[in-house]
């Protein structure tokens, strides 16, 4: 679209507009219309951001994924409650913004955020296998919903415990909610984790989604800081979304999302940064490579 004449550009956006308000006035993209609106999303320059965010004003708002995304009710991108839907595959039933749900939760993006949860209960089983009492440390832990799920299909006795960490009590209160029944084996503390001082050893540090919105400077300090409080065999798993995400400018201008994406490379030299012997770090992915896991072994 660079360099265009002003008369082809001018089409171009009129086109633009006559399919938006088609999918406006029926409440929404269809499978048929995916491709399409991606491609428009994919191909708008950063000065046609703003037009494009005023032509579908009215589905940018806490009513739909992408709206929540966008008006932030809680202060900053990616909160609890958002990523409690994504987890739930929670659609409105208002049938002005159903169709625009369907098209948020098919991304792949929304389905990473679903894989790494099923990877955090992956370790959690790990762990209760050794058939030893473990405890874990969750930093930003925001819904939770991860812990309930594994709780919900732990049958042990109580091996296991959880500390939660997170800067808003609006998640922090939410999760005690959703856990009520195993709030026993849970433990909540507001702060931020930059500034927690943990005064045990845990077998595992988990972090995902968190990291993402860290400059390295800050990513480095936390290694340092946690590595510390891992027991002689504890782990530590950080989740980082790939420069490989395909849902990137999607994100960025429906919902004004933005994260420091990162390469394996990146995060095998900020481990290095932090002082940790290479031989101790390794990187897993979720199925779909979006979703990174910088794993650091203690021992």
């Amino acid at each position: 679209m660079k360099n265009e004449p002003s008369s082809k550009k001018d089409d171009y956006a009129e086109k633009n507009s006559e399919f938006l308000k088609y999918l406006l006035d029926k409440g929404g993209p269809e499978p048929k219309d995916y491709a399409k609106l991606t491609s428009l999303v994919k191909d708008l320059d950063p000065d046609e951001i703003e037009e494009f965010r005023e032509q579908i004003d009215s589905v940018l708002n806490i009513n739909t994924l992408m709206g929540h995304a966008y008006v932030k009710p809680y202060g900053y991108p990616g909160d609890f409650l958002l990523i409690d839907k994504i987890y739930q595959y929670n659609v409105s039933d208002d049938v002005r913004y159903t169709n625009w749900d369907h098209f948020f939760h098919i991304q792949p993006a929304a389905n990473a955020v679903r894989n790494r949860k099923n990877f955090f209960m992956k370790y959690c089983k790990k762990l209760v296998s050794k058939n030893k009492d473990s405890k874990v440390l969750i930093l930003g832990s925001g819904p939770a919903t991860d812990v309930y799920e594994f709780l919900t299909d732990y049958k042990g006795n109580n091996k296991i415990t959880f500390d939660l960490i997170d800067f808003d009590q609006c998640a922090i209160d939410f999760s005690m909610k959703k856990n009520d029944k195993f709030n026993k084996l849970i433990s909540y503390n507001r702060i931020n984790s930059l500034r927690f001082n943990p005064f045990k050893l845990y077998d595992l540090v988990w972090s995902a989604g968190m990291f993402d919105y860290f400059k390295d400077k800050h990513f480095i300090f936390l290694i340092k800081k946690y590595f510390n409080c891992l027991s002689e065999d504890g782990e530590m798993v950080i989740s980082n979304f790939s420069t490989k995400n395909p849902t990137r400018k999607l994100m960025e201008v429906m919902g004004d999302w933005h994260l420091n994406l990162r390469t394996e490379s990146d995060l095998f030299h900020i481990a290095s940064e932090a002082g940790i012997d290479k031989e101790f770090v390794s990187i897993e992915k979720e199925p779909l490579g979006i979703n990174l896991f910088l794993k650091i072994k203690k021992t």
